[in-house]
């Protein structure tokens, strides 16, 4: 037991401590003393205090003091700054030496706001438990809630709140919003559902080794928090395998996920391509022999359902086929059909992965995850997924811009309405969903300002709302979903009229050319640009549109001509980049003003569009109104504001 000047010299160490992060804060601008709860909260309304009772504080956590009384003796890091001559060090060193002798047992008094803790009563205790390495420290806390607002630490914060009633867990932050409720799916907990002591502590002894791992690769620089690569390595590794890892092991698998998780600091974390790279020769990297070349390629394509009842799965055959037209003697192709993406398709990927398969595409946008995962073990097969807006650079993704194509569809349909309300099913609420609903009803309103969007999702059971209107007399034309389709996989089919008998007559037929996709992609990978397109380890998104030839419409041939050379004319006008889909000011519902950040809509504020046009009647569904499925989908590609926390 150390005694004496013995004891000061823990004092003394811990006031070079105390120095150091006192400079470095002077150095960059910032205070070099504890943050005062009571200057944070000036001006800030209070909604609600709540008591919690005795908390395990993360010390990490603990970061000011509520008065400004003393609160200059500490650094930020809670070391001391006095001298070591000074009455305060005694008694500093004095709770040392108790804490050595039998621990330090009583809790300090403390404010939790916006999950951070500010010490009332035993800023001491704190100090000196966080010099020895306290990761947690028992206290007495009363939560100050504040009024909601639109900043995004208080939309984070509120998230947190609302987990932390299920699962009394205060030690994990995000940066994103989305992060809490991920978090719940992703350790097996429905929503809204509670924890038990057993899941608290499981999940306390995988993120203390997580946290630890991260920091020891270098976590401790990267602009996110460790709860941020956590859901990064939770998307890949299943829960209940991680629980069960070594600390070694753990490191070796972040490892080869640290490209994932250095992507999330990166304002640009998404490299969107939006046509296919046109020109004669080759990429320049490519002629300098930095990227191997290859003669031949074997590629393998998974389908979730079969060509005999999915008309999803034969348009993407039409595009295998087209594929190994163009490239007879250098593809070699298999296809596999019927795998279930929850349960076969980890499986069947990892066995095409060892068949040493160069390149592997997934139509089912339910099949990432499994994607993610074999990637991870797997980094030499280019592994490619049917979705939209995945920022992972161990696979990418590939989509048509279906947005032009419902503006279009959008325009005939108000040209052939005798009402002024037109129908529309949306598949999911997925990415890219609201941005196809909202250039329909541009569409709409170009030819009827007027009219009015009537919204159904084919995700959702309602048989008092049916997907043909039938219940609605004043919507005979509308964009659904195509009957021939197996229950479940909610394709689009296009803009219909519904005749007298119930019968569906198409007007617009949109056409998914994966053709254009397979052959130019694998193009790339013949020609060396697809090492050069993941400049920085960057994710890759194939989001091409009608000047691509990636998407087209098969209109009817009984329109009136006047309309099919308006419609060409729009068609043109759209390849030469020369048609606005989206005015630079829209309303969304309830008469809320959206403008894009430049002049234009980006095509990554496009892709993320969460909100509906005022002339839409109806809403996104509520993430519980969903399915099992439905629910799976999200958590890959939903767009962030319905995963799951949306109240």
């Amino acid at each position: 037991m150390k005694k004496g000047a013995t004891m000061l010299e823990d004092y003394k160490n811990a006031l070079k401590s105390g120095q150091r992060a006192y400079r470095a804060c002077v150095a960059r601008g910032q205070s070099p003393y504890l943050a005062v709860l009571d200057d944070i909260l000036v001006n800030v309304n209070i909604v609600a205090q709540e008591p919690l009772g005795l908390v395990e504080i993360p010390a990490e956590s603990i970061v000011g003091t509520k008065t400004s009384g003393r609160h200059t003796a500490f650094a930020p890091n809670f070391m001391p700054l006095l001298e070591p001559d000074t009455e305060f060090a005694g008694k500093w060193s004095n709770l040392c030496d108790a804490h050595l002798d039998e621990g330090i047992h009583t809790p300090i008094i403390a404010y939790e706001f916006l999950n951070k803790f500010y010490v009332q009563e035993g800023n001491k205790r704190v100090s000196v438990l966080k010099y020895f390495d306290a990761v947690r420290i028992a206290g007495t806390v009363t939560r100050l809630v504040p009024e909601r607002n639109d900043s995004l630490e208080n939309r984070i914060y509120y998230e947190f709140l609302d987990f932390y009633k299920l699962s009394k867990v205060n030690d994990v932050h995000f940066s994103r919003l989305g992060g809490y409720a991920k978090l719940q799916t992703l350790v097996c907990k429905a929503s809204g559902e509670s924890w038990t002591d057993d899941d608290r502590l499981s999940f306390s002894s995988f993120y203390t080794m997580f946290r630890q791992q991260f920091l020891a690769l270098g976590g401790g620089g990267l602009n996110l928090t460790a709860g941020d690569a956590m859901l990064v390595y939770l998307s890949v590794y299943r829960y209940a395998d991680a629980c069960e890892s070594t600390p070694s092991q753990m490191k070796q698998n972040l490892e080869k996920l640290w490209d994932e998780v250095k992507v999330l600091t990166e304002p640009q974390a998404v490299a969107l391509s939006l046509e296919p790279k046109q020109g004669p020769g080759e990429p320049l990297l490519a002629k300098l022999n930095i990227f191997t070349k290859p003669s031949e390629l074997k590629v393998v394509f998974l389908h979730e359902h079969n060509a005999e009842n999915s008309a999803w799965v034969r348009a993407h055959d039409k595009g295998i086929e087209a594929l190994q037209q163009a490239f007879p003697d250098r593809v070699f192709i298999t296809r596999k059909e019927n795998i279930e993406p929850e349960v076969d398709a980890e499986q069947v990927l990892e066995d095409v992965a060892h068949d040493n398969a160069d390149v592997v595409f997934t139509s089912s946008a339910r099949m990432h995850t499994a994607c993610l995962k074999v990637a991870a073990q797997h980094p030499k097969t280019r592994i490619l997924n049917c979705s939209l807006n995945a920022p992972h650079p161990l696979v990418r993704t590939y989509y048509p811009r279906t947005y032009e194509v419902t503006y279009l569809l959008g325009m005939l349909a108000g040209v052939m309405a005798r009402t002024d309300r037109v129908g529309y099913v949306a598949a999911n609420p997925v990415y890219g969903i609201p941005a196809a609903v909202n250039a329909f009803a541009q569409g709409l309103k170009t030819v009827r300002p007027e009219a009015k969007v009537v919204l159904r999702w084919a995700c959702l059971q309602d048989p008092a709302h049916p997907l043909d209107f039938s219940d609605r007399q004043d919507v005979e034309i509308f964009y659904a979903r195509d009957n021939r389709e197996p229950e479940g996989t909610h394709r689009d089919y296009g803009l219909v009229r519904r005749m007298p008998d119930g019968s569906l007559q198409p007007l617009g037929l949109p056409v998914w050319r994966w053709d254009t996709f397979y052959i130019e992609i694998v193009r790339s990978i013949f020609d060396g640009a697809w090492d050069s397109d993941a400049a920085g380890a960057r994710a890759v998104n194939y989001w091409w549109g009608m000047r691509s030839g990636a998407e087209e419409i098969d209109y009817s041939k009984d329109l009136p001509a006047g309309t099919l050379q308006l419609l060409d004319l729009m068609e043109k006008m759209l390849h030469e980049d020369d048609l606005r889909i989206f005015p630079e000011d829209l309303f969304a519902q309830g008469h809320v003003l959206h403008s894009p950040e430049a002049t234009l809509y980006s095509p990554k504020e496009l892709m993320e569009m969460d909100w509906l046009d005022e002339c839409v009647e109806g809403g996104l569904p509520h993430y519980d109104e969903l399915d099992v499925k439905t629910h799976t989908l999200m958590s890959i590609n939903g767009i962030n504001t319905l995963k799951g926390f949306v109240k």
